[in-house]
């Protein structure tokens, strides 16, 4: 009976140690489907992550490629103002060059024109008076017959 005694303490010590392995292992594998699992919950944020990163970076692409064109198109009409500017400008200056001319000539018209009309009025008194010699010329001379 030695035999089956020392064998059954064996036996028991065998089996405990046994059911402890499995415990061990079954606590190492139910932790680690634990952390699988918490790994996939991350890995799922991560990509919902991910992808409302993506979605405001091509939001802001598009901002940005709308902003580009609006300053682009703001440059064109600043460079197409500066130019009917420019333009304006030249024509205000011929504008004036003009008037300035054309008073000038005016002026010189209306001396022209004064100066006119007072060498008429002198040729006018000559004739009248030159009529009027020759009117009383000839009631003089049909006064004495």
């Amino acid at each position: 009976m030695t035999s089956t005694n020392g064998t059954l303490p064996a036996l028991k010590h065998l089996e405990k140690q046994i059911i402890k392995e499995a415990k061990v292992e079954a606590s190492q594998v139910k932790h680690t489907l634990k952390d699988v699992d918490a790994t996939e919950k991350a890995a799922v944020k991560a990509q919902k992550s991910v992808n409302k990163a993506e979605k405001q970076n091509h939001k802001l692409s598009k901002q940005e490629a709308a902003a580009a064109a609006a300053l682009n198109k703001a440059a064109h009409h600043h460079d197409a103002v500066t130019t009917d500017l420019a333009s304006s400008e030249r024509d205000v200056k011929l504008k004036h060059q003009q008037d300035t001319k054309l008073h000038a000539e005016l002026e010189a018209k209306k001396a022209h024109a004064e100066e006119l009309l007072h060498t008429q009025k002198a040729h006018d008194d000559a004739r009248e008076a030159k009529l009027q010699e020759v009117r009383e010329a000839a009631a003089a001379k049909y006064s004495a017959r």
